[in-house]
């Protein structure tokens, strides 16, 4: 699944359009977050990325974990304990609206925990940024192709 800006994306009775794409990539991985935004609500999206995936990523950005980096080994969160999946420093490629977020590197680390719930921090020159969220079988969402 390739997502490309302007893009309508319909998801638990809502309309996002994507706004802004971001490619990670670090250690032979490569990861694009898209940027969904309905109204005031703002949602990063981590597409399917190969045919075998069925689940899609939803994070959004949460202000309520204090984080300094390099995170640690594991991190408690909402009672749930999250356990590292990856972590690098990522060469980045920034194409639409990406508030807080350019094109160059950043430090990324990826945590998961029990239930499918995910945890991604992001060292920026600005600062620190975390999300957090779900993920979702991609058989939740739609997709409504730019024109």
């Amino acid at each position: 699944m390739r997502l490309h800006l302007n893009e309508v994306v319909c998801y638990a009775g809502a309309d996002y359009l994507v706004e802004g794409l971001i490619t990670y990539r670090l250690a032979g991985r490569k990861l694009v977050l898209a940027r969904l935004v309905d109204r005031k609500r703002v949602l990063w999206l981590e597409p399917l990325m190969r045919d075998i995936d069925e689940r899609v990523l939803f994070l959004q950005e949460v202000s309520d974990l204090d984080m300094s980096t390099p995170p640690p080994a594991n991190i408690l969160y909402n009672g749930r304990t999250y356990l590292p999946a990856f972590s690098g420093a990522a060469e980045v490629t920034v194409t639409g609206s990406t508030p807080g977020r350019a094109s160059g590197t950043c430090g990324l680390w990826r945590y998961r925990a029990a239930g499918d719930q995910f945890l991604q921090i992001e060292m920026w020159p600005e600062g620190v940024i975390v999300l957090a969220g779900p993920s979702a079988h991609h058989g939740m969402l739609q997709i409504l192709p730019v024109k």
